[in-house]
């Protein structure tokens, strides 16, 4: 994977849909709902970086036999389009390579599965800066900040407001 001359990324958020996802995509967007209202019900969030064979998203999840943080490519991650919403957005703030050299750093480590109950403990106690959950490595990717409890609704709304980013076409 070579990367493309560009300061473009994706975020891929993964919509709850009712009657389509696993009960844990529910109960991830139902339970971060109230501190982030008028959000959707989002449950899952990927990263994603132009290369020359094509766009590539960075993330840490449970999903397609994954334990941790992996790459996948934008066909297979998309394969089932309607359930995600992709938005775009340049980078001006960090390099988009920095972005990259710091996913390829975290890339293999474990997911977070205790950190996801940092949600439900007070001030997040059991979350851990070795293992990740998806919308805590994509923010900081983006960012080059750790925040715990950020869910992937919370992400939708900050990366909103940070950055300006637009809806693609479905």
């Amino acid at each position: 994977m070579n990367l493309l001359a560009s300061r473009k990324i994706k975020i891929a958020f993964y919509k709850e849909w009712k009657g389509l996802n696993h009960w844990v995509n529910a109960v991830i967007a139902g339970w971060t709902w109230l501190p982030n209202i008028n959000t959707p019900p989002y449950s899952h969030v990927e990263i994603g970086f132009e290369f020359e064979d094509g766009w590539w998203f960075y993330s840490s999840t449970m999903r397609d036999g994954a334990n941790g943080t992996r790459w996948i490519s934008e066909k297979e991650l998309l394969r089932n389009r309607e359930r995600w919403d992709v938005y775009e957005t340049e980078q001006e703030d960090r390099s988009v390579v920095d972005m990259i050299g710091l996913a390829n750093l975290l890339l293999g480590r474990k997911y977070d599965k205790l950190g996801l109950a940092g949600f439900a403990t007070p001030f997040g106690l059991v979350n851990s800066k070795e293992n990740w959950y998806c919308s805590e490595v994509c923010w900081y990717i983006l960012t080059g900040k750790w925040k715990k409890r950020i869910s992937p609704r919370r992400m939708y709304k900050l990366v909103r407001k940070l950055c300006g980013i637009k809806l693609l076409g479905s």
